[in-house]
């Protein structure tokens, strides 16, 4: 769903006006501010949708790291009672 620019700045303009602790007679001030906030936002770099590389799955980055040799086992963990004995 996409807001309208007059939707977006109206938006903005109320969440000055409360952030400022509801000051009377600012609302040309606060509208003016969102106005500017709108234009910076439409020409800024983040607005565009960033662009994700794909990670290669699991097994075949494993394959293509090691591809001839198997990964070695991990040595087994002891456990609280075979430790405690000894």
């Amino acid at each position: 769903m996409q807001v309208s620019e007059h939707e977006w700045i109206s938006k903005r303009a109320y969440t000055l006006w409360e952030k400022e602790g509801h000051p009377h007679g600012r609302d040309a001030e606060h509208w003016q501010q969102a106005k500017h906030e709108f234009s910076l936002l439409k020409t800024s770099e983040a607005t565009k949708p960033a662009q994700r590389k794909k990670a290669a799955p699991k097994a075949v980055a494993a394959e293509a790291a090691t591809p001839d040799a198997e990964a070695p086992a991990k040595p087994k963990a002891r456990t609280r009672k075979a430790s405690a004995a000894k």
